[in-house]
């Protein structure tokens, strides 16, 4: 299908749907606050047809199909309505026999902040049940041989015989995905006696011993798992699984540790020391710029933890397989997704703000730009004939669509709430028309960053195999 064609559908499918959840997500606390609801649409005005009343609310269908919105009784969009503004609400509030209505104004600070907030926050809630139901109906997970590559003389794995090379196929009878399962298997049963079934060619054997941290070191080595070709790494000789220990003479105790040694060596040539197989080599090489501005020796490393109970541990033929999981299951692996994306936005934001990654990677986007991301992660659904990428992007995008509304920006959920705070500490609100000043300066630079974020997204489109 075309690209276009697909961006569109992912947009369609995406994010209209979520912001028509974030503005029910306001209705839904008006309705809790008391606060009378004039309008709930969905799409942009012009109006096409009204679908129905119910209550005090109407519910409309507009012609610009681009989400939804609310419309209570004294406010306007994105601010509190003045006085003047608030006759033709009266108005149409009395042409419908509405009783007692109550405008936003008219409602407590505590009652309006949770107004704004609400929109947010069944984001929030939207990524979460997105999450789950992606364990639910299946997801691809990563199944390796675990592999031995390197020990510690003297440690237990390497007193039990355990050679570079073997296949750790069980533990206590209990097959795992990956290394890292392994390490958190040694970690969660300190002291306890294990069992490992090991291969070793054509060989098959058992071997006992305690299963014992002690002797880990501290920190992750970064195991080489790709190689950017034409970039320094790749020209030196470097090779996928490689294990980087130290550089320049200096341990390496975390991938971004390396990340920072190798940015602040731009031109200079380093010694970068590799375990390969049963050797220890040196190679020299020099970091550069890349294509997007980032100072890197272009690899595509994993951290692994060193030495548990003496060993290293690395993923061998790695195969990917969908799984579907049980309820319980799933709902503690849809949290476990929803709380690390937060770490990952934080480490983003780290990486960021200390230089780790360049400012032209973290560009924003407009609705083009997530369209543009969407169409072949819809693409793949379609490929795939799965759910799992379309929905895992919808999550995404629920929790960036929440994060963005929340920004202490006028004109934004989080300059609204900001407004009330302040309120909350000076004891009276700000005048209406003072406010509302603020907010539409605050919208029409907003507009001015989208239009920008537009005619960039139109100009250079993203590749989203550069994001990989």
């Amino acid at each position: 299908m075309d690209s276009f064609l697909l961006g569109v559908a992912s947009f369609m499918l995406v994010l209209i749907p979520l912001v028509i959840i974030h503005e029910f997500g306001h209705f839904i606390a008006a309705k809790l606050s008391g606060i009378t609801v004039l309008e709930f649409g969905i799409g942009f005005p012009p109006r096409a047809a009204v679908l129905f009343r119910k209550g005090d609310t109407i519910y409309t269908l507009n012609w610009l199909p681009i989400g939804g919105f609310v419309r209570p009784y004294g406010e306007d969009m994105v601010k509190p309505k003045t006085e003047e503004e608030l006759s033709t609400d009266r108005q149409e509030i009395e042409e419908r026999g509405i009783k007692n209505p109550k405008s936003v104004n008219e409602a407590g600070p505590w009652q309006r902040m949770f107004f704004m907030a609400a929109g947010p926050g069944i984001n929030f809630v939207a990524a979460l049940l997105l999450f789950i139901v992606v364990a639910l109906v299946g997801q691809p997970y990563a199944r390796a041989d675990i592999a031995v590559y390197d020990l510690i003389p003297g440690s237990p794995a390497d007193e039990a015989g355990l050679q570079q090379g073997d296949v750790i196929e069980t533990v206590n009878g209990e097959h795992l995905d990956s290394a890292a399962d392994f390490n958190d298997w040694i970690a969660a049963h300190q002291g306890e006696e294990m069992t490992l079934q090991i291969q070793r060619g054509d060989e098959q054997f058992d071997v006992t011993m305690t299963a014992d941290a002690s002797e880990s070191t501290d920190g992750e080595r970064a195991y080489i798992t790709g190689l950017t070709e034409g970039m320094p790494a790749y020209d030196a000789g470097l090779q996928i699984e490689d294990l980087i220990v130290a550089v320049d003479g200096i341990q390496i105790t975390s991938i971004n540790q390396l990340q920072r040694y190798t940015q602040d060596h731009e031109g200079e040539e380093i010694q970068v020391t590799v375990l390969r197989g049963d050797e220890q080599l040196t190679i020299p090489v020099t970091p550069r710029e890349d294509s997007d501005g980032v100072v890197r020796i272009g690899i595509e490393i994993a951290g692994l933890k060193p030495a548990a109970i003496g060993l290293t541990a690395v993923n061998r033929d790695t195969e990917t397989y969908t799984r579907a999981l049980p309820v319980g299951e799933a709902v503690k692996t849809g949290v476990n997704q929803f709380t690390s994306t937060f770490e990952l936005l934080y480490d983003f934001v780290h990486d960021l703000f200390t230089g780790a990654i360049s400012p032209s990677a973290a560009r924003p986007v407009s609705v083009i730009g997530i369209g543009q991301l969407g169409g072949p992660v819809l693409e793949q659904s379609l490929d795939e004939n799965a759910a799992y990428p379309i929905v895992t992007f919808a999550a995404i995008i629920s929790i960036s669509l929440a994060l963005t509304n929340l920004l202490p920006v006028p004109g934004l959920d989080g300059g609204r709430i900001l407004f009330v705070i302040i309120e909350l500490i000076r004891g009276k609100p700000m005048a209406p028309e003072r406010e509302g000043l603020i907010h539409l300066i605050g919208l029409l630079l907003l507009l001015g960053l989208i239009a920008f974020t537009v005619i960039n997204d139109i100009i250079n489109p993203i590749n989203i195999g550069s994001l990989k």
